[in-house]
């Protein structure tokens, strides 16, 4: 497994693998775009998790 990018549910805050790096660029544009959060199925907002929140 690559370097995971992780996302953060903006409505529920649980963080989720969006895509695992290296990857085409196009292609992990186009995953984060398409993003739902897995546990409460919320489209957007999907931000990036940062250190202190994807612990």
């Amino acid at each position: 497994m690559g370097n995971p990018l992780k996302g953060r549910c903006g409505k529920c805050d649980h963080v989720f693998i969006v895509a695992c790096l290296p990857m085409p660029l196009t292609t992990a544009a186009a995953l984060m775009k398409r993003a739902a959060c897995p546990t409460c199925g919320n489209l957007k907002p999907i931000y990036i998790a940062t250190e202190e929140t994807a612990s």
